[in-house]
């Protein structure tokens, strides 16, 4: 009897200790920050998202999720790293435990880059690139995991890409024709520069 007792006090004692754990308040507001309000097409630069709570407190270790309102001008990944994509203006904002920041809005200027082809996590996105000859694809190669870009063996194809994180690499297709690449750091992953005369 009395060890059924202690195991009843204990289980109350254990269950009331996960009741009053701090390590998940709940988020009462999220800020978004952009390191600049002006970028290129196919430049590439990384916001800022934190959470607070309702004291105005700093919550730590949360997940946000990002929207850009206009993806064909602004291309943005889900660990909030944005791309330009075409001229124009566009906004992102952060999502958190149910709340959104203000968005946050940027300019796209042109640049010399036609198509921009981004990695996310094992897919290049998109799958297929369509450019005149003489345009350029910039390849954006996120943060790890790696990835290479390996063209098959076509005529006038450009150099391969090899293995890069982190950076953007630009290719220049001269020549018309389609030019299929993969990773092959990554089997399956795929896809195709369709370059029109």
């Amino acid at each position: 009897m009395r060890a059924a007792a202690a195991l009843t006090t204990m289980a109350f004692v254990l269950g009331g200790c996960g009741g009053d754990d701090p390590a998940s308040p709940d988020v009462g507001s999220v800020q978004l920050t952009a390191p600049k309000q002006t970028i290129a097409v196919g430049e590439a630069v990384q916001l800022t998202a934190s959470a607070r709570d309702a004291n105005g407190g700093v919550i730590g270790g949360v997940t946000f999720t990002y929207e850009s309102q206009a993806t064909s001008i602004l291309s943005v990944s889900a660990t909030g790293r944005v791309i330009g994509v075409a001229p124009g203006t566009a906004s992102v904002t952060a999502s958190a435990g149910g709340q959104t920041s203000s968005p946050v809005t940027l300019e796209v200027t042109p640049s010399g880059v036609a198509a921009v082809v981004t990695m996310s996590p094992n897919t290049f996105f998109p799958f297929r690139t369509t450019i005149r000859v003489g345009q350029s694809v910039l390849f954006d190669f996120p943060p790890p995991p790696s990835h290479n870009v390996i063209f098959d063996q076509r005529t006038g194809k450009p150099a391969d890409i090899p293995e890069t994180q982190n950076q953007q690499v630009t290719r220049t297709f001269n020549t018309a024709g389609t030019f299929p690449y993969e990773c092959r750091l990554h089997p399956g992953m795929r896809g195709e520069v369709a370059v029109n005369p």
